[in-house]
């Protein structure tokens, strides 16, 4: 166990389920970020809620007093723009977003429209209206490339599970046939995102620590990182172990790779 600790340089840290689980903080959090800061180990936070930009997400974890710098948040967004800006040309796309990602695109040079698009980029769009989906059909059907930010089918809210980008996704086969290249996690796109937000060229000496299987824990094994799925999230060890992928280690909370650390 102390030489899978001895291998990690830097870490992806999950948001919802991993640091805190809704209003509720997780005891363990805030030690295990002032070790790491402490011994000088790089963190990113990485999140498939592509609901708003990094920026709030940076504002959210500074009222929690979590130690963040405005880069170490990473969005499945983020993510997706970067992948279309430096692997395709399309600058003309249709973006089905909340109004703060249509602005952060605007920002970054896209220009967003329905007519004449380039590709189509469905993120998780909280205000999605009949006519985005019409019009994203439309263009479906016209065969211009499609992409999303994330699979996954339900969010946690304060309120329970609501439902998520893979709902629409869901949806548009249905109706198209179609199904989009996805750029968030579990995908490699979000792990080249962050590895070069870290510094790093190869993921091998980085930890992705998570409570999701189908994201955290599957982008972890499949895309080479050291995984830690903790159980303070969705996953139970009986879901762990119905899972096909096993990640490297399975603990209780942050706090017990924090005492690995120490131990290494």
């Amino acid at each position: 166990m102390m030489e899978l600790y001895s291998r990690i340089q830097a870490f992806f840290l999950d948001l919802d389920g991993t640091c805190y689980v809704g209003t509720r903080e997780l005891p363990a959090t805030l030690p295990f970020l002032e070790f790491l800061l402490a011994r000088g180990i790089p963190y990113l936070f990485l999140t498939n809620n592509s609901s708003t930009t990094a920026h709030a997400y940076v504002e959210k974890l500074r009222r929690r007093g979590f130690p963040v710098r405005d880069d170490q948040v990473l969005t499945c967004g983020d993510a997706a723009a970067r992948y279309l800006l430096q692997d395709t040309p399309y600058r003309r796309i249709y973006l089905v977003a909340t109004p703060p990602v249509e602005e952060e695109f605007r920002r970054l040079g896209f220009t967003l429209t329905s007519e004449d698009a380039e590709a189509v980029l469905l993120t998780f769009d909280t205000g999605i209206t009949y006519r985005k989906m019409e019009e994203m059909a439309h263009l479906l059907y016209s065969g211009v490339p499609y992409f999303a930010t994330q699979p996954d089918i339900t969010c946690i809210t304060e309120n329970g599970l609501t439902p998520d980008v893979g709902v629409f996704i869901a949806g548009m086969k249905v109706m198209t046939g179609r199904e989009p290249t996805i750029l968030g996690k579990p995908s490699l796109p979000m792990v080249q995102a962050g590895l070069e937000r870290l510094g790093f060229t190869s993921p091998e000496h980085v930890a992705m620590v998570g409570d999701q299987l189908d994201t955290d824990m599957t982008m972890g094994v499949t895309q080479g990182l050291i995984s830690f799925l903790v159980l303070t999230g969705e996953t139970s060890l009986e879901k762990a172990a119905a899972f096909p992928l096993k990640p490297d280690r399975i603990v209780r909370d942050l706090g017990e790779i924090h005492a690995g650390l120490i131990s290494r």
